[in-house]
């Protein structure tokens, strides 16, 4: 009895405890599908996640969370995917494996399920996979940011989803992360990182912008420093590759998949190509920072491509390049005649030649064979010339010294003059102001010139071309005057003198006339105006303090008067014009819609209730607005410069901002412009300036009240031949123009 009461014991006892492991493994299985559903697992996929990567489609999130929102679950469940994939109008295509209502779906089924939905919606392949190497997860506005191998990716899923040196095989579309396929198991490169330095347990380098440190194990002998591919496989190093291959030169052009060295013409480049500075402190740059025709750096070679540049020292700034535009206004040239008024050197690939003294060359007989060649033409004496010519041999052009390089496009030929830079400031000082001007403003016009050129030197836009900047009023405008002993004199005299805003360069705008007051930079409608710091509005009539035109009443009263300055003798100080802008629609339209597509936030279209912005700007969606009814200023500098211009239609609006748009528009609506001096012109297209009223006539015409001649930003030009003349010398014409500077040289 005794035993027996003692086997019941013992078997209540065994089912106590199996009641307890039974309890407890469904605790664990409740605590691993919570974990789950908080972090990345291969045992479960979470709702967020699902939702992120059906995002694809026609559905939005908050479709999305409709639809869940019934299921108080974290993890998809064999019941939610069930009605998912009919939801989706996919249940009759995908066969899903047998499993129950409450079964959480494991990420591997997720996935097979995942890549039959995309077959059958995603027409476009929006969704695509991608192998990432994780180096850090930022926290960002709406998410996070995915610092990879691959570049940055933003994503919704949570930072736990991500480990730092840990390989995923992730779902992106574009460039954001909206979920995880897998674990990678095989190995990861970083891909020319700069190995800067190396213990026997720790490497630092390198890549993407930061830099990063990680343990190492046993690799072997220390590496020196340069560029290395860095293998990683599930979370540790397991290889460095060292690259050793190495050419010096300039760079002469560069654009997205190759770039042009000097002495070897040009060699591919993939399309992330670090550069890293290695003197001072090693930092990563942009090909930007290598400036172009000024500076000897060295390039890693490998695999018959650039993988990175290395600068190794400061640009030594001597010449400047320009890319001379056809006559057309164009970057391309059908045929390219030269001549040299002195004997010169040809080179064209591995060919070298001399060319005789007055001897017309015709670049289509070296380039025909080289459709992406460079041609070069170098007198052989520095004062030499070189003549863009008529198929006759005919000068139509001054002389450019320096050397003459003619590159082959598809779309033609281009001209790029490389001129030493001082000799370049010497044809655009009389290209920009009259040789004939004081002294001191030619001096002033100079050290001007030099400071614009500068930066612009250092951005090189026109890199593709193999040019810093162009000939044109889009920079300077350079050697249309040919440099004359007074131009020569004013570059020598200030020599290597720049103007300096907190011990920087500045864009040293100047313009032709003022109105009697200069303006800042709000005029452009710019994002940020303490970066222009250095322009500032003065006044320049004599014997009168600087007052608020902000007002219309004030500044009609203002420009409609006389005024004694320092340029009010030129022509410009004062205009009036006659305007309509009745039949003129369509062509006010054009401009609109154009510089819309230029800059979207200083031209913006509005309908009828003058709130809704017209976010789709077409010829349609403007001509809808209908005729123009009005056109009028909306806001005004205290300078006196229109900064927002409203032009009304019969359905809507359209805000106008930038002086160059204003003038554009308000030039078109000109029938005759009258200036001071009581000349006439009946062709403009453009207005002088935007410092101007406008008002309206009994006949439905507009009338124009305005004055100077240009943006209005930095130094009058003509206001600065007049300083001259009373005795200012070029040091105190640039202070009283531009705000805090300094005028000296920089290294």
């Amino acid at each position: 009895m005794r035993r027996e009461q003692g086997k019941r014991i013992a078997t209540k006892k065994s089912v106590i405890l199996l009641l307890i492991l039974i309890a407890g493994i469904g605790l664990l299985v409740w605590g691993q599908t919570k974990q789950d559903a908080q972090g990345y697992s291969q045992k479960s996929i979470s709702l967020a996640e699902v939702k992120e990567e059906l995002s694809f489609g026609i559905y939005e999130k908050t479709d999305w969370d409709t639809f869940f929102s019934p299921y108080h679950k974290e993890c998809l469940t064999g019941e939610l995917l069930s009605q998912l994939l009919k939801e989706l109008g996919v249940a009759d295509y995908i066969e899903m494996t047998k499993m129950n209502r409450r079964h959480v779906v494991e990420r591997e089924e997720w996935n097979a399920i995942y890549v039959q939905i995309l077959d059958i919606l995603d027409m476009e392949c929006a969704v695509t996979t991608e192998n990432l190497l994780i180096l850090d997860v930022i926290e960002a506005e709406d998410g996070y940011i995915l610092i990879t191998n691959q570049g940055d990716y933003t994503t919704r899923l949570p930072k736990e989803y991500f480990i730092q040196w840990q390989s995923y095989l992730v779902y992106c579309t574009s460039e954001r992360c909206i979920g995880i396929a897998g674990i990678v198991e095989e190995s990861l490169s970083l891909s020319n990182a700069y190995l800067a330095a190396y213990s026997d347990d720790e490497i630092q380098f390198l890549y993407g912008g930061a830099v990063y440190q990680k343990e190492i194990g046993t690799l072997g002998a220390s590496p020196k420093t340069g560029i290395c591919d860095i293998l990683i496989k599930e979370g540790d190093i397991c290889a460095l590759r060292m690259k050793q291959d190495t050419i010096k030169g300039e760079l002469l052009s560069y654009d997205d998949t190759t770039i042009e060295i000097e002495g070897y013409g040009k060699v591919s480049h993939p399309a992330r190509m670090p550069v890293y500075q290695t003197y001072g402190e090693v930092t990563e740059k942009s090909l930007s920072d290598v400036v172009l025709g000024n500076m000897e750096v060295t390039y890693v070679t490998g695999e018959n491509q650039v993988c990175a540049i290395l600068i190794g020292q400061p640009a030594d700034i001597q010449d400047i390049r320009v890319l001379l535009l056809a006559e057309n206004g164009t970057n391309y040239r059908e045929q390219v005649y030269l001549k040299s008024d002195v004997d010169a050197t040809v080179t064209c690939g591995e060919r070298q030649e001399q060319l005789a003294a007055g001897t017309l060359l015709a670049a289509e007989h070296y380039l025909t064979d080289m459709p992406m060649g460079t041609l070069t033409v170098m007198p052989n004496v520095a004062e030499g010339k070189v003549f863009i010519c008529d198929t006759e041999g005919n000068a139509i052009a001054n002389g450019y010294q320096g050397t003459m390089e003619v590159r082959s496009y598809g779309e033609g030929y281009t001209l790029v003059n490389d001129v030493p830079f001082e000799t370049y400031l010497e044809a655009v000082v009389p290209s920009e102001m009259p040789s004939n001007y004081e002294p001191e403003a030619l001096k002033a016009q100079a050290v001007c010139a030099r400071s614009y050129a500068y930066i612009q030197l250092l951005r090189a836009d026109l890199a593709a071309y193999g040019a810093h900047i162009n000939d044109s009023t889009s920079y300077q405008v350079y050697n249309k005057v040919a440099a004359t002993d007074a131009s020569k004199q004013a570059v020598h005299e200030t020599t290597g003198q720049m103007l300096l805003y907190e011990g920087e360069p500045v864009e040293a705008y100047y313009f032709s006339t003022s109105m009697g007051y200069t303006d800042t930079a709000s005029v452009w409608n710019v994002d940020d105006e303490t970066a222009y710091g250095y322009l500032k509005s003065v006044c320049l009539n004599t014997g009168e303090n600087a007052t608020d035109l902000s007002d219309e009443r004030t500044f009609l009263s203002y420009i409609s008067q006389p005024a004694e300055g320092y340029d009010s003798d030129v022509k410009y100080y004062r205009w009036f014009a006659r305007a309509d802008y009745h039949g003129k629609t369509e062509n006010v339209n054009q401009v609109l819609i154009n510089r819309n597509a230029v800059s979207p936030k200083n031209v913006q279209f509005y309908k009828s209730d003058g709130m809704t912005q017209i976010e789709e700007v077409t010829a349609d969606t403007v001509a809808k607005l209908g005729k123009i009814t009005d056109i009028e200023t909306h806001e005004r500098s205290s300078a006196g410069a229109i900064l927002t211009l409203c032009v009304q239609y019969e359905k809507g609006s359209a805000l106008v901002k930038n002086e160059y748009n204003i003038r554009k528009v308000l030039g078109l609506c000109v029938e005759k412009m009258v200036y001071a001096d009581s000349s006439e012109s009946t062709s403009i297209s453009m207005l002088p300036s935007a410092f101007c009223a406008i008002t309206e006539q009994k006949d439905g015409s507009i009338l124009l009240q305005g004055g100077g001649y240009g943006h209005g930003l930095g130094m009058s030009q003509n206001a600065a031949n007049g300083m001259a003349k009373e005795g200012m010398n070029y040091e105190e014409i640039l202070q009283y123009f531009y705000q805090n500077i300094k005028i000296s040289s920089i290294e």
